[in-house]
């Protein structure tokens, strides 16, 4: 177990300064606001933080640790590739990866990761003890960390919300449609997985449509499978369906439970 240093934790004992949603959330205000690069004046305004504050660096060192960006100066900053692939995707697929390669960069997320992929999430007290024991942090800084590991899996599109009511660890993240990166005041707790509703797990009968293309295919139980597809089509509509329907495959296969 670490032991202090002149009274300090040993380097890498505490989180980042920010949480895997709200480094997610700033890089897309850098995007947003500043086209990729992001002069400090420029982040202090959108961190509310002075520039030579103490929040100011911790917040610059958290958005380098979860590798979305990287310093071009002493007073700028640019989003990385990997940055870029999360806020300004060219495909839903593009933007899952990403998002699952910056919650991999973090070693403690990362072991926790490769122990229960494809796993139930287990309970925080077991959770609790592989943050201690495997990672090596500090028992007064555990429950610091299993905060910042939901929000980041959470975050990574790796929790699944199975219908039996247990949570899982995905190896693949959900994909969907492309989407924009919220801001932390619209989301979810990061302590909190959110339960995914019922109509988003199980598709629901449509009406048939006058135009386009419907297919429902009945499953077990009585539900429905339903896609539909409108007509005419642009070349961008059809770019991003393809890239959506790429990904569906693993989203079926996410979300398949234990028979009874």
């Amino acid at each position: 177990m670490p032991t202090l240093k002149n009274g300090r934790m040993p380097r890498g004992s505490n989180p980042p300064h920010l949480r895997m949603s709200e480094a997610f959330s700033l890089a897309g205000l850098i995007w947003e606001h500043g086209g990729g690069q992001c002069s400090f004046d420029m982040l202090s305004r959108l961190t509310n933080n002075s520039t030579g504050s103490s929040s100011f660096i911790k917040k610059v060192n958290a958005l380098k640790t979860y590798s979305l960006i990287t310093e071009i100066d002493k007073s700028s900053v640019t989003l990385t590739e990997l940055g870029r692939d999360l806020v300004a995707p060219t495909s839903p697929m593009v933007q899952a990866q990403a998002k699952k390669a910056s919650f991999l960069t973090m070693e403690v997320f990362s072991k926790i990761y490769e122990r229960h992929k494809g796993k139930l999430l287990p309970a925080d007290e077991f959770l609790a003890n592989i943050v201690e024991q495997d990672c090596g942090i500090p028992r007064d800084l555990v429950t610091q960390w299993l905060i910042y590991f939901k929000d980041a899996a959470n975050a990574a599109g790796l929790l699944f919300q199975r219908p039996d009511g247990k949570t899982q660890i995905n190896e693949i993240p959900n994909i969907g449609p492309k989407q924009p990166i919220v801001t932390t005041e619209s989301a979810p707790p990061p302590d909190v997985v959110r339960p995914i509703p019922q109509d988003e797990r199980i598709a629901q009968p449509l009406t048939d449509s006058i135009s386009g293309h419907t297919s429902k295919i009945e499953l077990s139980g009585k539900r429905y499978a339903t896609f539909s597809i409108p007509d005419s089509l642009t070349a961008r509509d059809a770019s991003k369906l393809k890239g959506a329907l790429s990904g569906l495959s693993a989203i079926i296969d996410s979300m398949l439970v234990d028979a009874e």
